[in-house]
């Protein structure tokens, strides 16, 4: 019977940083992959951005997450000689007076010259987007071109003799009485599952609290327009490097599926329209569900009972800043026994699996 350390199911953006990871760590790593099955990183923006929300406050974790993701996006980048990295400011026009006089408190000001510009004065890309009252530019962030980047290492992978291009079957796991799980011939310390909004549906994990969201993008092209920047506020415009734009998102709880609606594409088109001024011509529209969670933290650890079992999910929309940073704090946990940390770790709804 052959053996591996680890054994993954998925390689979306969180099956293919934390397999790199426990790759990099000395393990031996076997990835299953369905690539019939929708994958919500080939539909994501890829957006990572410092500065988020309706009232422009610092995202969680910002001041660790943001050095750690700029130097592992670039390490990548050199090592396989693609470009997938996309380091570009985000313009945040003020939505409304409010968030104006926040912005203008010296004390705030302070607190975000790391990360932003903030300007009063409607001074950029006049004729272009709706910014009469000014707003902030963030430095630090910009997009991964996840389709390229998850290319990229399923070709190195399939290099390796590391991905198995196949539906992987749950009812074939066996749990040994010695704390091992053999699938199919194959043998292994762990199993994490990385599936994405599919882990919702998971016999061993549907208990923890997923609350899936569908999003759709559009992809358009702006005549005359050639932005330098994402522009964000209620909608983004991101720039691709075709010189055509992605739109998005929309969030919707209900009707989780992958199919685009003619629903949103007006809500976007609206949205769009209050952010930019010149009219777009649509190009195509895609859909995903994101895998959200009830309190907006990851997923991450090992089952109460099946010490073998993991998961390493539930990323949402910020699946590109978090992804690096926690693949790399749970394999420190799976093979160095540090700490996981209690906001990220499923332990904090043992309760749900008791119940």
């Amino acid at each position: 019977m052959e053996y591996v350390d680890f054994i993954i199911v998925g390689q979306g953006l969180a099956g293919t940083v934390l397999a790199n990871a426990l790759q990099e760590a000395g393990q031996t790593v076997r990835i299953f992959n369905n690539a019939e099955l929708p994958s919500s990183s080939r539909v994501a923006a890829g957006i990572f951005n410092p500065v988020t929300g309706r009232k422009l406050v610092k995202t969680w974790l910002a001041d660790d997450i943001f050095p750690f993701l700029e130097k592992y996006y670039a390490k990548l980048e050199n090592r396989f000689g693609q470009k997938f990295f996309h380091e570009i400011p985000i313009y945040r026009p003020f939505p409304n007076e409010e968030v104006r006089r926040f912005f203008q408190n010296e004390e705030i000001i302070r607190e975000f010259e790391a990360f932003a510009t903030i300007e009063f004065e409607n001074s950029k890309y006049q004729g272009i987007v709706n910014n009469e009252l000014g707003g902030v530019t963030t430095s630090h962030s910009g997009w991964v071109d996840l389709n390229t980047f998850l290319d990229v290492f399923k070709a190195y992978f399939s290099s390796k003799d590391m991905l198995v291009n196949q539906a992987f079957e749950i009812e074939s796991i066996q749990l040994t009485e010695d704390n091992l799980v053999i699938y199919k011939g194959l043998k292994a310390d762990k199993l994490i599952f990385c599936e994405g909004f599919h882990g919702k549906d998971n016999p061993f994990f549907n208990w923890l609290p997923f609350n899936p969201v569908k999003g759709e993008v559009l992809e358009v092209e702006i005549e005359g327009v050639h932005l330098q920047e994402i522009i964000n506020q209620g909608a983004f415009v991101v720039p691709l490097p075709d010189g055509r734009y992605k739109v998005g998102a929309t969030y919707s709880w209900h009707e989780l599926d992958w199919i685009s609606t003619i629903q949103a594409r007006e809500e976007l088109t609206l949205k769009y329209g209050k952010l930019l001024k010149p009219p777009f011509k649509f190009i195509a529209q895609k859909a995903g569900v994101r895998p959200a969670t009830k309190d907006r933290r990851p997923l991450i650890g090992l089952h109460p009972a099946f010490k073998q079992l993991g998961i390493f999910n539930g990323l949402g929309s910020k699946g590109v800043s978090l992804a690096p940073y926690f693949a790399k704090h749970f394999t420190e946990f799976l093979t160095e026994e540090k700490e996981l940390a209690s906001e990220v770790n499923i332990n904090r709804f043992a309760s749900l699996y008791l119940a």
